[in-house]
């Protein structure tokens, strides 16, 4: 059984617990235990209830997230890996929540058996941390490199990968020596499908010229000092939960309107192929990426199997395409992935010209 069951306009939390106080916590209190979602007792149990918009609030599963914090134990209670498979995932933030690495998800009314699947299937395959290249299927799977298709994108002029020169995982005991296998393989792979274009979206200009500085020739490099690597810095929080507007998670970065306007004057002025990276390659870069797919007229299927890829990284960390859904339907509008000229109209409202955004189509399109 659940935690939870929906009412019309709440959803009410029942729980058998036997200790003297009990608080929900997650993405609604931002992972702290506030009065506002403290239980009440009743009977020999606990129940909480709350608006749905109270709680209203996903996490990076794409999800509403949240744990059970006994007070007793001053620690979230033992998490039950008997509930079925799909109502909760596994977390990078477990340390600090003490929750054994899981947190539960407060899922929709209407989630389908497919999506309980994807959850288990993708959450498995993520969390299942990688340590070496052997294990890996792949190169381009291991460096998190692919092409990005869909509508009319030309093959071989757009894709995306792990960041290939700042490292990221350098501090990670797991993650240390694969990162540094894995930036290997993305700047060989940059070079192999010959990349003339790169957007960064991770470092300031400022930050990138100091670390590249004294980094060791490289492909990158050599685009770096070419003036074809560009920057285009935006936040995780920017891209994901920002959308809507034009404000900057950090002082030193774009907004996400900011950001996408300068993608698209960057690809409008210089040739392709292009490559698109962050740190992960996954989170801000997807979100950018998901845009010019749409864009370019790609579908649903295709942006969704595109983004998804990054689960198989395998370095504890997992992503539902509901992230990255919600946040184009945020920029864009709930129908974005029902019309494929949304994203075109929404572009001239960034005060991007006609011209820019038919020569960037055009540049997408055509591999020279």
């Amino acid at each position: 059984m659940l935690h939870y069951q929906y009412t019309e306009h709440d959803v009410i939390f029942t729980l058998p617990y036997r200790g003297d106080e009990l608080y929900l916590v997650g993405t609604f209190s931002n992972w702290q235990k506030q009065a506002a979602f403290k239980f009440e007792k009743n009977g020999n149990g606990f129940v909480l209830r709350k608006t749905r918009n109270e709680l209203n609030k996903i996490g990076n599963s794409g999800y509403i997230e949240y744990c059970l914090w006994g007070d007793d134990a001053s620690q979230p209670l033992p998490f039950n890996n008997e509930y079925p498979v799909g109502y909760y995932f596994n977390s990078q933030s477990f340390d600090s929540q003490g929750n054994g690495g899981c947190n539960y998800l407060l899922l929709p009314e209407n989630i389908s058996q497919t999506e309980l699947f994807q959850i288990a299937e993708d959450s498995q395959c993520s969390f299942k941390v990688k340590q070496s290249a052997a294990e890996f299927s792949s190169e381009y799977t291991l460096a998190n490199f692919r092409q990005v298709e869909g509508g009319n994108i030309a093959e071989g002029n757009l894709f995306r990968s792990y960041h290939p020169l700042v490292p990221s995982r350098s501090e990670h005991v797991a993650l240390c020596d694969v990162e540094v296998q894995r930036q290997g393989v993305a700047m060989k792979l940059l070079e192999r499908h010959g990349v003339r274009t790169v957007i960064n979206l991770s470092e300031t200009s400022q930050q990138l010229a100091s670390y590249i500085r004294s980094a060791p020739a490289s492909y990158y490099k050599t685009l770096w000092l070419e003036q074809q690597v560009v920057n285009v810095p935006v936040a995780y929080e920017t891209v994901y939960f920002m959308s809507d507007r034009d404000e900057s998670f950090n002082a030193e970065e774009l907004g996400f309107q900011s950001g996408i306007r300068a993608v698209i004057r960057y690809i409008a002025d210089n040739p392709g192929p292009y490559h698109v990276h962050c740190r992960l390659g996954s989170d801000r870069t997807g979100v950018i990426i998901g845009f010019l797919q749409l864009l370019m007229g790609a579908d649903k299927a295709q942006i969704r199997q595109n983004y998804l890829q990054t689960n198989k990284m395998a370095i504890g960390e997992y992503r539902s395409f509901r992230l990255l859904e919600q946040a184009l339907c945020r920029a864009l509008g709930e129908d974005c992935f029902d019309n494929d000229v949304v994203a075109k109209r929404y572009l001239p409202s960034l005060g991007l010209s006609g011209a820019v955004i038919d020569k960037a189509c055009r540049n997408l399109a055509c591999n020279a």
